[in-house]
């Protein structure tokens, strides 16, 4: 199996930690990004935190060339 077979089975997972002190665990699935790098995303769609709703979205990608 090489890294990349590797990294598609993979997750990892954020913790998002609110000013309150309250915690969100959101799981970040592996992928390969337009530029080559390889990292981790997930996109929120709806978060509500304080009778407020957010959404946004988490990328972390390793450091280094890209293969493009």
């Amino acid at each position: 199996m090489n890294n990349e077979d590797k990294m598609n089975k993979k997750i990892v997972i954020a913790i998002l930690s609110m000013p309150d002190g309250k915690q969100y665990e959101i799981p970040l699935a592996s992928k390969t990004f337009s530029s080559g790098r390889q990292g981790y995303y997930a996109q929120i769609p709806s978060l509500v935190y304080n009778n407020e709703v957010y959404g946004g979205q988490i990328q972390v990608w390793k450091k280094g060339d890209s293969k493009n």
